[in-house]
């Protein structure tokens, strides 16, 4: 969660794909993100992005990761 400029509901979805720094103030390669939402899915996970008040995308964002339970039924 973070108190930020925010990102429209448009641009959602833009911010995963590698070299995107489309949003004011961004710095640096772009593939942070991206490298993430790769990771994420390498776990059959999930990341996306809310308003952090909702219906007022200028309040900042809450990214939201979920990554299912793993199985811990390990045999050595």
């Amino acid at each position: 969660m973070d108190n930020g400029i925010g990102i429209p509901d448009e641009r959602k979805d833009i911010i995963f794909k590698r070299g995107n720094r489309e949003l004011k103030g961004s710095k640096g390669m772009g593939i942070g993100l991206s490298l993430v939402k790769k990771i994420i899915k390498g776990y059959d996970g999930k990341i996306w992005i809310d308003d952090k008040v909702k219906n007022d995308y200028t309040k900042g964002s809450n990214f939201i990761l979920m990554i299912p339970e793993a199985n811990h039924n390990f045999k050595n």
